[in-house]
């Protein structure tokens, strides 16, 4: 009786297994001496070049091969049972500006699947500026308006602080959030060393986004350390520090110069925590690092798989012990790839980085709303994002196998290529200086503008796809309803409540919040946040506390920011210029198709037209084929169009182009005439007839369509 060893012997002896010679010389075969380099490999971002195939041989070599998880660096995750012993948080954002709004999301998705709340900030609060004090659109924008201790208490009501995890992205106000925070467990009679979170204090990130800081970026890493050994003590954990890649992702950066960015803030952070005091383990544990999941699928797995390594040697390289070298990652889908233009598609998007973050084991996640780009996320955004999570851990059992991709002959070589350049990335920023000194000379900037313009020209020259976008274009799309806040509303219902609060004082309690403020000037830095939670639980507000603890300390640093932008946002501008012309003067820009012969000769070139100049917004008319220059001619006069497109085959543009073109540019001199097709030896004929520009798969597509645009006056 055979047995499946048996069989499978049988097999391999049936089929045997090719060299890696043989494979290239059959391959070399078929290409029929096309270079190999050039048709079968591709060059990413991060300057890795893919091999078409990854045979087994790639693992001898590498350290993945005697790795496990739980050890050796903890490539393939920091516990050995994965998600079996904890699947990651459902950490979905609730960008709501008031209370009402937030506690209203927060309890409708925690009973549907959501374990943990991730509490964005509005621009107000990150200021460190009361409503009252704030302008029209710093109140309720980004996140949530938080000034006084009863803000956080609406928000959170009837939330059970032990049931859920916490995190918060405070920026620089990290000392003023967290001693709300740590002032509403008392208020809830709850332990902090029970409660799980983050505060997320990350100086650094905000530096880069907007180029300023409140104050001294020496005075905010002060507080930073402060905030961070009061957690330490208090609230083990609860980690203070964030180090937040999304101004460098929204920047345009690879995966590689998004991860050298991120070592370099997390070894800037343990360097300066140190130096004030607390050790590599207290400092390293206090970290908590968010990434941004970008749509390269099995290059994100490796970046993620890299970061736990390369973290680990960087804890390791200041003393830290094994336990202190396991990095805490969150992930939220990207930002950079989403569209406003066929927004659903946006769904397929995170989708797909979303299970490349499962797959490369975070330790929470928010997956973003396919509307986020455009409005408020309403029920059934919010819930789409949330099942996609639930989804690939229910149904798709990605908690059951611990660390999928381990293995895999592609995705270890990939890691391995990721960590080695991403050390490479970390090194230059720190020969720069570090990556504070990379920021204000500008070297940082200069590293992702290149890769952001290399992104740009790959997606205008439609090597790079945006489904919706730069390809497959829906001029009958409808647009998604707009649900952006009333700023104006948010502001001056916030001002009232202040100022309603403030009046509401008894002579007794405004006096209690003076001599809490006033304590906060005389308390030593190890009891500040004990000074800073009395404040809170006294009355006083963000505001207040902000200009008490900073009132002689001087401006902070101002740089040039990184741009934040996405790949689409050019297209947009196009269409948007396009569908305006259309309102003032009743009619899309407009492309006449001068097709000539029967369907089938001009079909496949009239097709690509028809793409290529729908993502600038043009209406595209395609008629039948004409039969005679003449017949062509008076159909142009009628389309009120100033530039057709002559669609053919090469054989019916050697026969007929100059004809035509003669024709279109006795009758109408100022037509602008595109040949769709690569014109080869016969461009000079083709211009002596009448060709005014061509088009092909290689054509620039932004720019054809900006330039045809910008002479039409559309732009």
């Amino acid at each position: 009786m055979k047995t499946n060893q048996d069989t499978n012997e049988a097999l391999l002896n049936e089929f045997p297994a090719s060299s890696a010679a043989a494979w290239r010389e059959a391959a070399d075969e078929l290409l029929k001496g096309k270079p190999f380099d050039k048709f079968m490999t591709s060059q990413t971002p991060e300057g890795i070049r893919l091999e078409p195939i990854f045979r087994k041989e790639v693992l001898g070599g590498l350290p993945a091969a005697a790795t496990l998880p739980g050890f050796d660096g903890y490539l393939r995750g920091t516990s050995a049972a994965g998600y079996q012993g904890a699947p990651w948080e459902i950490a979905q954002e609730l960008p709501y500006g008031t209370a009402a709004e937030f506690n209203e999301a927060a309890r409708a998705d925690l009973m549907r699947g959501q374990n943990a709340l991730n509490v964005l900030l509005d621009i107000a609060t990150l200021k460190g500026i009361d409503p009252d004090a704030a302008k029209i659109g710093e109140v309720g924008a980004c996140g949530l308006s938080l000034a006084r201790l009863a803000d956080l208490e609406s928000a959170f009501d009837s939330i059970i602080p032990e049931a859920v995890s916490f995190h918060f992205r405070a920026g620089c106000s990290g000392l003023t959030v967290g001693a709300l925070f740590f002032a509403w467990l008392e208020r809830e009679s709850t332990d902090p060393s029970k409660i799980k979170g983050s505060l997320g204090m990350d100086p650094l990130a905000v530096l880069a986004a907007s180029g300023q800081l409140p104050i001294k970026l020496a005075e905010l890493l002060s507080e930073q350390a402060i905030l961070a050994r009061h957690c330490v003590q208090n609230a083990p954990g609860i980690r203070a520090v964030g180090v937040s890649t999304l101004p460098y992702h929204q920047a345009g950066a690879s995966a590689v110069e998004e991860l050298g960015c991120a070592l370099a803030t997390g070894a800037f952070y343990l360097s300066e925590m140190m130096e004030r005091g607390l050790s590599a383990d207290e400092a390293a544990r206090q970290i908590r690092f968010s990434f941004c999941i970008g749509p390269n699928f099995f290059m994100e797995i490796a970046k993620l798989r890299a970061a736990r390594v390369l973290w680990a040697q960087v804890v390791q390289a200041f003393g830290g012990d094994a336990a202190s070298q396991k990095i805490v990652m969150h992930a939220r889908t990207g930002l950079y790839n989403k569209t406003q233009k066929d927004p659903y598609v946006n769904m397929l998007r995170t989708t797909t980085e979303a299970l490349s973050g499962a797959i490369g084991g975070v330790d929470s996640m928010c997956v973003g709303n396919f509307d986020e780009v455009s409005r408020m996320p309403d029920t059934f955004s919010r819930r789409i994002s949330r099942n996609t999570q639930i989804i690939l851990q229910e149904e798709c059992e990605l908690t059951a196998v611990v660390d999928p991709a381990g293995g895999s002959w592609a995705v270890e070589w990939l890691t391995n290529e990721v960590a080695e350049k991403a050390w490479t990335c970390f090194k230059t920023i720190e020969a720069d200086g570090g990556l504070v000194a990379a920021l204000k000379q500008g070297s940082l900037h200069a590293m992702l503008a290149a890769t952001a313009k290399a992104n740009e020209s790959a997606l205008g020259a439609r090597r790079k796809s945006l489904i919706g976008t730069n390809v497959y274009p829906n001029l009958e799309e409808k647009p998604l309803e707009p649900d952006l806040p009333d700023y104006q509303a948010i502001r001056d219902q916030r001002a009232q409540e202040i100022a309603t609060a403030r009046m509401e004082l008894d002579e007794e309690a405004d006096a209690a919040v003076m001599a809490a403020l006033g304590g906060l000037v005389d308390a030593q830095p190890e009891g500040l946040v004990a000074a800073l939670i009395k404040a809170v639980e006294a009355g006083a507000t963000i505001g207040e506390i902000s200009r008490t603890l900073r009132a002689s300390v001087e401006a902070g640093e101002t740089i040039k920011p990184l741009p934040a932008t996405r790949l689409a946002s050019k297209y947009e501008r196009l269409r948007a210029a396009s569908a305006s012309f259309a309102e003032t003067t009743g009619r899309a820009p407009i492309i006449f198709l001068t097709n000539l012969g029967p369907l089938r000769r001009h079909k496949a070139r009239a097709d690509f037209t028809k793409g290529f100049f729908q993502t600038g917004g043009f209406e595209v008319v395609s008629p039948p084929g004409f039969d005679s220059p003449d017949a062509a001619v008076a159909a142009l006069g009628e389309s009120e169009a100033g530039i057709t497109v002559v669609c053919g085959t090469d054989d019916d543009y050697a026969e007929k182009f100059a004809d035509y073109a003669a024709a279109i540019k006795a009758a109408l001199p100022e037509m602008q005439i595109i040949l769709a097709g690569f014109p080869g030896d016969n461009e000079p004929a083709y211009r002596a007839a009448g060709m005014d520009d061509y088009i092909f798969v290689k054509s620039d597509n932004y720019e054809v369509n900006h330039r045809y645009l910008s002479g039409l006056g559309v732009l």
